[in-house]
């Protein structure tokens, strides 16, 4: 707490007339972070062919991922799971959870309208967010992992698009081709 009211420019006393402690605080910053993160996926991904929807959705949230904070959150949250049990259990469910439930929303809709395969939304959802937060994860350290180098961000968010949608089509039909 000293360190970050230090970098906000005010007492470590003025941070806990505000939270009661790191917990409380790390929640808050979840919480707003979410909110726009939704905001923004929702925004992106508007009612409508499911297709273009997840396009825009994958889109959206890869660009979310490789904004300038992601890489730092990211780290910490890694960090500090481990010691706070009761903050893992809450970024499941503020962060991963409503992400996948908004995704699984739209495969779901892409199910039902026979422009996706017969998949479960939910894991299909949770599959999509998971390559594209490693492919991210991976994309903030270009110099650790070599197999990314020389790919530029459009690239790497339509290989993951590409595979996303050869994942989910129709047996008989070309996944990988749809909206870009």
């Amino acid at each position: 707490m000293s360190d970050i009211a230090a970098r906000a420019g005010v007492s470590k006393g003025t941070l806990y007339l505000y939270f009661s402690g790191k917990e409380e605080l790390f929640r808050e910053v979840i919480r707003t972070r979410v909110t726009r993160l939704l905001a923004s996926l929702s925004s992106a991904a508007p009612p409508g062919e499911p297709r273009v929807r997840l396009t825009r959705f994958i889109h959206a949230l890869w660009s979310d991922l490789r904004g300038p904070r992601f890489d730092k959150l990211h780290r910490l949250i890694q960090a500090e799971l481990l010691q706070f049990p009761e903050l893992a259990r809450f970024y499941a469910l503020e962060i991963s959870g409503r992400v996948t439930s908004l995704i699984a929303e739209i495969i779901g809709e892409g199910v039902e309208a026979g422009a996706f395969r017969e998949v479960e939304p939910q894991v299909a959802a949770r599959m999509v967010v998971g390559l594209l937060v490693q492919h991210a994860v991976w994309a903030h350290r270009r110099e650790i992992y070599s197999h990314l180098q020389g790919r530029s961000e459009d690239v790497l968010v339509e290989e993951v698009r590409d595979f996303v949608f050869h994942a989910l089509a129709v047996t008989g039909t070309s996944g990988g081709e749809g909206p870009r």
